[in-house]
């Protein structure tokens, strides 16, 4: 009968034939008996969810859900809200009028709420404890459930101390049933919740395997790709082709970014590449998220470029990839965001772009986070298992091997029978010689690399556009934003205090570079050379500032023209748009070569330019088109182009004879003004 009612409830209610695996409705079944508590652990999209949304659509009272994020709890929302299910959440972003509401029809004789969603930070608070034990008393609380159930533990990814406290609920509440879920689980981890929660034994576990056949992973390494952006464009193109427009929605895809200058800057990349895309991240105002993700939603836009919390709780079966164009700090973090392709059981790509620039900042930044919270609840074993938790991402790039089986090996699954589900099943011999390249710190050449099955040549071509790989310089990073990816009260910036502690350490190595050079003469680096598309003059011009790296003025450039492109699509009038688009190019060559002529040192060209940047956006924020004035400098700087280009050759030459540079040192400079 129990068993008629579910399905029954299942059809008219959530809209589905029939439940996804055997294991989910034995977990549904479970806990609509309510006879022990319940602990399901299933990878993205196989339907955790629906294990306690059925049961407490079905119970008589209230089901109260302690979920870490408001972005996951308004979504979830308005799924069920779309379903017809009378669900409400409290939280900080709530109207006073709005929360009066709620609190209103919770006290009612038969309030009709079946689900509601709260933060743990609100449980721990007298206020709404009293509001459990009013339930409680009048016999309306159905179940207790822990969403994202792994920040209870320190071994997770995510921990938060306001999930311990949850366990104190269970002696207040001794006879309430709990559920705790979760999609990604090292045996650590469950040991955890279940102590933690203090779930009464037997619990039931419901855990299913992580391997998921429909995904194919991947990974690249950015230093043996010549142009990481067309790599990409080509892979997302190649992913998206996979889907049969004749069926199903539109495919889409989701790469993500750890900072949102990384986002706004692979957004901008794609869409000159002729993909639509576009950025979210919580730089943006709310309004403009909210459009961003419906646009993306309803298939209008192709790829979203997003922050790690962009995707929890975002219920879109026909994301044909994921990317992840920075290293992720942890593997669950990594398995939990990759997770979110193929929802709908078709095939889909999951790649990694990887590099050593990016392990080592990313390694320095967990090394430095450490740090600064010894001594903090988070400490001991939480700082184990982050430091684990990287050390299994960078071992799953780093060493060639399926996989699929590393990702099992790393949450306590047996192996899998990956048939050539990974670039390793693919073609091991393939991935053994790249890896292999990339150890020897090869950057260019004719290298094999698997691209979701299919196999594809990158030729020797320097684009100079990946100033993701070369992070614009050491001074690049002071850039950098990153995301909190739990804040739920607020949008604030995380990551400054690591930041600040990576710019001050990158500024004590350059004077420590100094110290050294003035005690000793050390032979100089071989001169970048320019790529066939860089558009600075006198790129060549290696003497003049010899610490300035070509990448480097590149990647400057790159910023100025960003923000006057913006400057003028926002602040020009429509008729002068055009005109000024095409001028643009050609002044933001001159800029830069202005300030670059008139620069004695790599600083201060760094910082010229940065202000010149900073010019260019305040103008911006004023509404005003930025106008740059000629110095007469600036024109005189052209017509001497010439014969420092040639002095600069004659200076080189007498370089190599000095024994400065090496004599071997091609001697192709082809890229002066003359």
């Amino acid at each position: 009968m129990a068993t008629q009612v579910l399905s029954d409830s299942l059809k008219s209610v959530f809209k589905h034939k029939d439940f996804k695996s055997k294991l989910q409705r034995e977990a549904v079944e479970c806990l609509h008996e309510g006879k022990q508590d319940v602990f399901v652990s299933m990878p993205t999209g196989s339907g955790k969810s629906l294990c306690y949304q059925l049961p407490a659509v079905l119970a008589k009272g209230i089901t109260v859900v302690f979920s870490p994020l408001i972005a996951l709890i308004q979504d979830q929302v308005l799924h069920l809200k779309s379903l017809s299910i009378k669900v409400e959440t409290i939280n900080s972003k709530l109207s006073a009028s709005e929360r009066k509401r709620v609190y209103s029809e919770i006290q009612t004789l038969k309030p009709s709420i079946k689900l509601l969603y709260i933060t743990p930070e609100l449980a721990a608070t007298p206020g709404f404890q009293k509001v459990l034990s009013s339930l409680y008393k009048r016999k309306l609380l159905s179940f207790f459930i822990v969403d994202e159930a792994h920040c209870v533990s320190q071994w997770g990814h995510d921990f938060r101390p306001d999930y311990l406290k949850l366990g104190s609920l269970r002696k207040q509440f001794s006879d309430i049933p709990w559920a705790a879920l979760t999609a990604t689980a090292t045996p650590h981890v469950q040991e955890d919740v279940l102590t933690s929660l203090q779930l009464h034994k037997p619990t039931a576990i419901f855990k299913t395997t992580c391997y998921r056949p429909n995904l194919f992973y991947d990974v690249c390494f950015k230093e043996l790709l010549d142009d990481p952006y067309s790599d990409l464009k080509s892979f997302a193109d190649s992913a998206l082709s996979e889907q049969d427009s004749s069926q199903g929605e539109k495919g889409s895809g989701i790469i993500y970014c750890r900072t949102r200058d990384a986002c706004q800057e692979v957004a901008s990349r794609l869409n000159r590449r002729g993909l639509t895309a576009k950025a979210y991240h919580a730089g943006l105002k709310p309004d403009k998220r909210d459009e961003i993700q419906q646009e993306w939603m309803d298939g209008k836009v192709a790829v979203i470029v997003a922050t790690v919390s962009f995707g929890m709780g975002v219920d879109k079966a026909s994301v044909r990839f994921v990317v992840h164009w920075t290293l992720p700090q942890s593997m669950e973090g990594y398995y939990q965001e990759s997770g979110r392709a193929g929802r709908d059981g078709k095939p889909s790509f999951c790649r990694l772009y990887y590099s050593k620039l990016e392990r080592d900042q990313v390694f320095f930044l967990i090394k430095k986070g450490i740090k600064e919270k010894k001594g903090a609840v988070s400490s001991g074993r939480k700082n184990e298992a982050i430091q684990s938790s990287y050390e299994a991402i960078v071992k799953y790039c780093e060493e060639p091997r399926c996989r699929h089986a590393a990702i099992a090996s790393y949450f306590g699954d047996s192996t899998p029978k990956c048939t050539q589900g990974c670039d390793y099943c693919k073609d091991p011999d393939a991935v053994d010689e790249l890896v292999e390249h990339w150890r020897r710190g090869v950057t260019a050449g004719h290298n094999r690399s698997v691209t979701a099955g299919r196999t594809y040549i990158a030729h020797s071509l320097s684009s100079g556009e990946n100033d993701e790989l070369y992070g614009g310089g050491k001074w690049g990073y002071e850039r950098k934003v990153y995301e909190d990816d739990y804040d739920d009260e607020d949008d604030r910036e995380g990551g400054s205090g690591e930041e600040r502690a990576f710019r001050c350490k990158l500024i004590a190595d350059e004077f420590k570079k100094r110290r050294k050079g003035k005690q000793s003469l050390t032979c100089p680096p071989a001169p970048q050379l320019p790529g066939p598309n860089c558009r600075l003059k006198e790129a060549a011009n290696y003497l003049h500032i010899p610490k300035l790296a070509i990448k480097v003025r590149e990647h400057c450039f790159g910023l100025l023209e960003e923000a006057l492109k913006s400057n003028i699509n926002q602040c020009a009038k429509t008729e002068e748009t055009a005109r000024l688009l095409f001028d643009m190019e050609s002044t933001s060559i001159d800029i830069e070569h202005s300030i670059f002529t008139n620069s004695k040192t790599d600083i201060g060209y760094k910082t010229a330019m940065l202000k010149k940047v900073g010019e260019v956006k305040s103008s911006t924020s004023s509404g005003s088109v930025f106008v740059w004035k000629r110095a007469s400098q600036n024109s005189t700087a052209t017509s001497t182009t010439a014969s420092v280009s040639r002095d600069a050759l004659q200076d080189i030459d007498q370089a190599k004879q000095r024994k400065l540079i090496p004599r071997n040192s091609p001697h192709l400079y082809l890229h002066y003004s003359w």
